[in-house]
């Protein structure tokens, strides 16, 4: 019977099969090609990749889906034929995490911050380009972000970290794609108190689930998410990759994914 699903998460790999057994496997880097197709000798039909091994998988990649070669990175594999076939869903996860009513109100055509220009990063302003946002980038490394319009061929600004907060007055949505927020991190501080009032924050980090970036929007009764909806829309789209079916999202998957 084939197996269903296989995850790899900070180099380790669990996977599900069909009667629910979730044996886990350690994963070195060295080693994931030769992990890869052990599992496509166990009848494993393919697996969801996250950091650090997202990179790496996708050179592992037979076939390449268009996002994933523009990313140049993948977080679905998937064995058809003897073969790895990678995709990237990560922007559709983030594009599909956002109502409609925000998306014509804080990003087409809006002015819309991204903070960070890692990995991340690159997903949110390519989801961000084919939603016609006027996406601009603040980073540490300025140089880093120009790589980052250069390999996507996408128009953008860039600036400083230290100019983000005079930023703040002009813009329509904030993302913070950095670890900035996240346990044991430093927080990423703005004070939104002359933001516009529809001013959208999205904060991609999950947990905690409030940020000082997303407490502060609150405050100043700003609309805003954190990353859960993200997470959970880019294993849906990877899902459907697998099995032709997009799973139902329900309130109830995000109550027990918040526990």
């Amino acid at each position: 019977m084939k197996k269903l699903l296989a995850i790899v998460v900070l180099g380790l790999l669990w996977s599900i099969n069909s009667n629910s057994d979730i044996p886990q496997i350690k994963v070195d880097a060295l080693e994931l090609n030769k992990k890869i197709h052990n599992l496509i000798n166990d009848d494993f039909i393919g697996l969801n990749v996250t950091i650090p091994l997202k990179e790496l998988a996708f050179n592992i990649c037979e076939e390449l889906s268009e996002t994933s070669k523009k990313l140049k990175a993948v977080n679905t594999l998937t064995f058809k034929n003897g073969k790895v076939i990678g995709n990237n869903t990560d922007p559709k996860g983030f594009i599909n995490s956002i109502n409609d009513k925000t998306k014509n109100t804080n990003i087409i055509k809006k002015n819309v911050l991204v903070v960070g220009a890692g990995g991340s990063a690159r997903s949110i302003v390519y989801a961000l380009n084919t939603m016609h946002a006027k996406i601009i980038i603040a980073n540490r490394t300025p140089d880093k972000a120009k790589m980052l319009s250069h390999d996507l061929e996408v128009n953008l600004k860039t600036h400083k970290f230290n100019e983000i907060q005079d930023l703040v007055p002009n813009l329509d949505m904030i993302i913070n794609s950095s670890s900035l927020g996240m346990h044991g991190n430093e927080n990423l501080n703005l004070n939104l108190k002359n933001a516009k009032k529809n001013l959208y924050i999205y904060d991609l980090v999950y947990k905690p689930s409030q940020t000082n970036l997303l407490r502060e929007a609150k405050i100043n009764n700003l609309n805003y998410q954190n990353g859960l909806a993200m997470l959970v829309h880019q294993a849906a789209e990877s899902f459907r990759i697998w099995h032709g079916v997009y799973p139902e999202i329900t309130n109830e998957l995000f109550e027990i994914l918040k526990r």
